[in-house]
C-alpha cells in the first residue's frame, strides 16, 4: 500500500475560486426554481453561508502560510548559527579526530535536519 502523502496547504489554495464557482451554481439554481422571481431569505442565506466558508477556509489558509514563515525563518537561523562552526570543524577535522564540542556541534546539525524532514513530511515545509 503507498502512503499517502500529507498536504495541508493545498486543500486551501483555491478556494476563491470554488466560492466563485458556487455562487453561480446557487444563483442559477435558485433562478431556476423559483423560475425568475426572488424570494427574499433563501439566497442571501445561502451566499451568506458559502462566503462565511469561504473566509474560514481562508483564515486557515493564511495562518498555515504564516507557520510555514516561522518555521523557514526558525530553520535558517539554526542553519546561520551552525554553519560557521561546521565550517571550521571540517577545516580542522582534516589531519585530526573530531573533539567531542565538534562532535556535539555536528549531532546539532543533524538534528536540525532530522527536525526539518519531519516538518517536511507532515507537508508543512514544501
Amino acid at each position: 500500500m503507498a502512503k499517502k502523502k500529507s498536504v495541508p496547504f493545498r486543500h486551501r489554495r483555491h478556494v476563491w475560486l470554488w466560492v466563485l464557482g458556487l455562487s453561480v451554481v446557487i444563483v442559477v439554481v435558485h433562478l431556476l426554481g423559483s423560475k425568475g422571481q426572488v424570494s427574499g431569505d433563501l439566497l442571501p442565506a445561502a451566499m451568506s453561508g458559502l462566503l462565511g466558508t469561504a473566509f474560514f477556509f481562508h483564515r486557515g489558509h493564511a495562518g498555515d502560510a504564516r507557520f510555514m514563515k516561522e518555521l523557514f525563518e526558525h530553520f535558517n537561523d539554526r542553519y546561520d548559527r551552525l554553519n560557521n562552526g561546521l565550517q571550521e570543524n571540517l577545516n580542522d577535522s582534516i589531519d585530526e579526530p573530531l573533539s567531542d564540542d565538534q562532535k556535539m556541534d555536528l549531532i546539532d546539525y543533524f538534528n536540525l535536519c532530522a527536525e526539518e524532514w519531519v516538518f517536511r513530511q507532515a507537508g508543512y515545509i514544501l
